[in-house]
């Protein structure tokens, strides 16, 4: 059979072979067992319901869909923003499962099995059985992440080592907060053993006790650099994310080329994706991407991270009481920097205090590029009847900086936000 099916309703449905038989459409008969499809959202803001079939083109790759009315078409994949799979529930992680964090950014979710050598071998939903190059990997913490152990084990994997000889050490925290330096020997679905540094002893940790580790820098590959052409952003049932570039799809799969190895073909099962986002296409939201560094401080307010597609506590995003979908939530003060491998010709954004400070709250928004000020805006405050638009090149940034500043009267209230925070080519 043909591992790039163009008929949607073979995938879909088993009854279409024995309707086919019987001399059915089979574009009627998908239409009129099942009016689903996916939620496709494009680049100039159009949404469309749509049915993908299969990868087309090599240049310029794209997606052959079907509309509700049986057309079919090509669409770009750059054209493309987002894609929502509809009716997939997000899955109950078991107790014990452990989620893999990349070089790049990936995270992957599943139950050790064993190594091989400087193989790890895992069970997940969305890969089945599936083996990683430890090099590839920063790190695992346990899911789900509860209290200060659960706190501690994501700062230690984030996180690089202090450097000497710390580099050639792994690191594992248990529930209790005790920290184990040493080298991991062994990985299983019963737990890992650390051949200890100090205790000159391998120290055997359950995995009901495990909440986390850092794989040694040293034995690391180097984080690759943001890719400069157009790639996917997988998510799936079990919170898994995954960045790669479409390969091929299939009856029930598909097949993805991920960014810390183009080499390899990942078969992520088709029932267990949620969504799929397009980085690097003609428009790109700054909230699909992750911060290469992040810095924030406050002075009375208590810490409040910045959000994606939130404000900082929490909510929609919202200034002047408009309403936005997509865009990053902060508190100032706050710097956020992300690459953007010089792909990019203009940022844009709707920046404002959230309107949950009411009308207090006041801070500067501004963009820097490699360090550079690129835009300084006035004293921005949660009183303005409307929200602040900004436009900036940045052609040939390889670095993009947002920095919202307190304007000098202290920071309570100063909930800022980068709305439709944006990169066009």
């Amino acid at each position: 059979m043909n591992l790039l099916a163009g008929n949607r309703c073979i995938r879909q449905s088993p009854r279409g072979w024995l309707f086919s038989l019987l001399g059915v459409s089979c574009v009627s008969l998908a239409f009129a067992l099942s009016a689903d499809g996916e939620d496709i959202r494009f680049f100039d803001n159009r949404r469309q319901n749509l049915m993908i079939e299969e990868v087309s083109g090599d240049k310029e790759p794209g997606l052959r869909v079907t509309t509700m009315d049986g057309e079919t078409k090509v669409i770009p994949i750059a054209d493309i923003v987002t894609v929502d799979f509809r009716g997939r529930e997000s899955r109950l992680l078991l107790t014990g499962t452990e989620e893999l964090r990349f070089v790049n950014g990936d995270r992957l979710r599943g139950r050790f099995l064993k190594n091989v050598g400087d193989e790890l071998f895992l069970d997940t939903y969305s890969l089945g059985e599936f083996k990683v190059p430890l090099d590839k990997l920063k790190g695992f913490v346990t899911m789900p992440q509860m209290g200060r152990a659960g706190r501690w084990a994501e700062e230690m994997v984030e996180e690089p080592s202090a450097g000497g000889d710390e580099r050639f050490l792994d690191e594992v925290i248990d529930r209790r907060g005790s920290v184990y330096r040493g080298v991991i020997r062994k990985f299983s679905g019963d737990g890992i053993e650390i051949d200890h540094d100090t205790m000159l002893k391998v120290v055997p940790i359950p995995t009901l006790y495990l909440a986390g580790g850092r794989l040694a820098d040293a034995g690391r590959k180097g984080e690759p650099r943001f890719p400069s052409d157009v790639l996917l952003r997988v998510r799936t049932r079990d919170g898994s994310r995954m960045d790669g570039w479409i390969d091929a799809i299939g009856l029930d799969r598909w097949m993805l080329k991920p960014v810390w190895d183009p080499a390899e073909r990942l078969p992520v099962q088709e029932e267990e994706i949620v969504a799929i986002q397009v980085l690097n296409s003609k428009r790109l939201y700054l909230s699909q991407l992750t911060p290469v560094r992040v810095n924030e401080t406050t002075v009375l307010a208590p810490p409040q991270p910045y959000q994606m597609d939130r404000s900082c506590q929490g909510d929609p995003l919202t200034i002047a009481s408009h309403s936005y979908p997509w865009g990053i939530g902060v508190h100032a003060d706050s710097e956020i920097t992300f690459r953007l491998a010089r792909a990019f010709k203009t940022f844009q954004a709707v920046t404002g205090i959230d309107s949950h400070s009411g009308e207090r709250g006041s801070v500067i928004f501004s963009v820097l590029g490699d360090g550079k000020v690129l835009y300084k805006g006035p004293v921005v405050k949660g009183s303005d009847p409307e929200p602040h638009e900004i436009s900036v090149p940045v052609d040939g940034v390889d670095e993009l900086t947002l920095k919202v500043e307190n304007a000098g009267d202290l920071d309570l209230g100063d909930m800022a936000n980068w709305a439709l925070a944006q990169l066009l080519r």
